[in-house]
């Protein structure tokens, strides 16, 4: 992508719609919770896959990309939330949650990632 691309008005509108979609999105899905917060877990690893599936399929599409990519998978995941859930067990005195749900947040994020590469 052309540096200057980078304040196209059709791609910030599109990151902006497309973030904000996805920003909804996870906070409906956060809700579901339990042993561990199950949504924030589906909201990335949902994420994940559509990040890896856009890659191929608009890979050569500089403007996709980026609306699907950087605006609905990055509105939809949540590093921070994730982040800070763990903490917050961590810190009530939890030590098998938080220690399962790194794992499958990390492990499930990675192979919806793969699982979109090889899909698109």
């Amino acid at each position: 992508m052309n540096p200057l691309e980078v304040f196209n008005p059709v791609i910030l509108i599109g990151i902006a719609l497309a973030g904000g979609l996805g920003s909804i999105l996870r906070f409906a899905i956060s809700k579901w919770s339990g042993t561990i917060p199950w949504g924030i877990l589906s909201a990335n690893v949902v994420a994940s896959f559509i990040a890896g599936f856009a890659a191929i399929r608009f890979g050569n599409d500089d403007t996709w990309v980026a609306i699907s990519v950087v605006g609905l998978a990055g509105g939809l995941s949540t590093f921070s939330s994730w982040a800070g859930a763990t903490v917050q067990m961590v810190a009530g005195g939890r030590k098998a949650a938080p220690a399962l749900y790194t794992v499958l947040t990390l492990l499930l994020s990675s192979t919806a990632a793969y699982l979109g590469l090889i899909l698109g």
